[in-house]
């Protein structure tokens, strides 16, 4: 499932259409990413929340217990537990999972290095419900492991273990969950590749997926020697694998996707003739490809505001995990006030008039100076990976938003001029309840 939006029934998306018309939000969240606290157990030299972790905040364990019930009572469809840190460092992790299982909330996703994926917190997960488990490995040896991590090259072997015991307690328990492993590839360990099809396959995971490392500073950057190289590499998993686990590869140094593409296409061109019928079977009856395809000249803008919201380590509720560094994009906090009256309140109203705004003028906007939240990457197509991942295959609620969009029409004057005065809350100092854990 893709954040759940596979529960929706037809009078939930009625009601996110309704309210993306008027405004106002019709719904409470369908899911909240809760980033329960900000610490981490390795030290990843790329990891972009590094500045978030800085606080070392972790919310309390009675804050959390109560944020479920609000939850519960505000029917979300599931939980989401990915970025501020590792969300499995904390003692009572396996506790906190099984007290959201037992109020009926489910975890949409749990993104995690694995380190401390052990059969407890695994146990918990499947028997609270758990739709997916992604396992960022990153690397394909234990060297390489040791060096993008900044941990023992220990933990390598330990992390792929952990795996293989999470596959076979997801087995036993008969749990309807995916368990994903990622590869991030860049100048250092692309020519680890081949390595990380053979880890992926001893771990037992169900899918795999190449991802480029995001370029931060400082990083060695590819040449086109290397990328080259990456590419001949990348062909040889695809004849090894041929997208029968494989996800996907992205690249996000510099714009190649063209020549991914094009390696792919070779691949499928030399695979033997009963391989490329079963592709060619597998696409002719993918539903997904075929939706994917169907809607790629429809809209797609942001729906966060009226979908689902992210809780940091300190209590503050900000949109999604894109924005969370911008100041004016805190909208409240959980340590004094409810989670409901933040959704409702006056500063989530301005974020939604700001989305709604991106609508109105088909994403014709430059200038964001007069924008309280949003940024140029909450327009620009392509930009954001989060924008439309969990709604993008549903067709026929695509037709009726670009439907919506299409006669919305572009308010006068400069962008986000019309709109009223922000009066968003600044980033408070933590409550008592929220402070730092040293």
């Amino acid at each position: 499932m893709a954040y759940s939006w596979e529960t929706l029934g037809a009078e939930e998306k009625n009601a996110i259409l309704a309210g993306i018309a008027s405004g106002e939000a019709t719904l409470a969240p369908r899911v909240v990413e809760l980033n329960w606290q900000d610490r981490c157990n390795i030290d990843c030299f790329f990891c972009s929340t590094g500045e978030q972790r800085a606080g070392n905040f972790e919310m309390p364990a009675e804050r959390v217990l109560s944020l479920f019930d609000e939850m519960r009572a505000m029917n979300v469809k599931g939980i989401r537990l990915a970025g501020g840190g590792e969300p499995l460092f904390r003692k009572d992790a396996a506790a906190l999972v099984a007290e959201a299982g037992a109020r009926g909330l489910r975890f949409t996703d749990v993104t995690t290095n694995g380190v401390l994926l052990t059969d407890p917190v695994a146990r918990a997960l499947f028997s609270a419900g758990c739709d997916e488990i992604t396992v960022s490995l990153n690397a394909g040896t234990a060297a390489s492991y040791e060096r993008m991590m900044q941990t023992t090259a220990r933990n390598f072997d330990r992390v792929v273990e952990n795996v293989a015991r999470a596959v076979a307690v997801r087995d036993e328990a008969h749990a309807r969950c995916k368990i994903r492993v990622q590869f991030l590839v860049y100048r250092e360990n692309y020519r680890e590749i081949p390595r990380m099809l053979e880890v992926f396959r001893k771990s037992g995971a169900d899918r795999f997926w190449l991802n480029g490392l995001f370029p931060v500073r400082p990083m060695p950057t590819m040449s086109e020697e290397d990328i080259a190289g990456m590419l001949q590499l990348y062909e040889g998993v695809l004849e090894g694998d041929y997208f029968e686990r494989l996800e996907s590869f992205s690249f996000w140094e510099r714009s190649i996707a063209s020549r991914i593409a094009e390696s792919e296409r070779a691949v499928f061109r030399r695979a033997p003739l009963s391989v490329r019928a079963r592709v060619k079977w597998r696409q002719l009856f993918d539903r997904r490809q075929k939706e994917r395809s169907a809607a790629a000249s429809l809209h797609e803008f942001c729906l966060v505001g009226w979908y689902s919201t992210t809780i940091s380590a300190n209590g503050d509720v900000v949109p999604c995990c894109i924005l969370q560094d911008r100041p004016t994009a805190v909208l409240g906090n959980v340590h004094s006030t409810s989670l409901s009256e933040i959704w409702y309140g006056a500063a989530y109203r301005r974020f939604r008039a700001e989305l709604s705004e991106i609508m109105a003028r088909k994403g014709g906007i430059e200038d964001f100076s007069g924008a309280c939240v949003v940024e140029d990457v909450c327009v620009k197509k392509g930009f954001c990976p989060n924008r439309s991942f969990y709604w993008g295959d549903d067709v026929a609620f695509r037709k009726r938003f670009h439907a919506l969009v299409e006669a919305t029409p572009a308010p006068a004057g400069d962008p986000f001029e019309s709109l009223p005065p922000g009066a968003l809350p600044s980033r408070a100092r933590p409550a008592a309840s929220a402070l730092p854990v040293r």
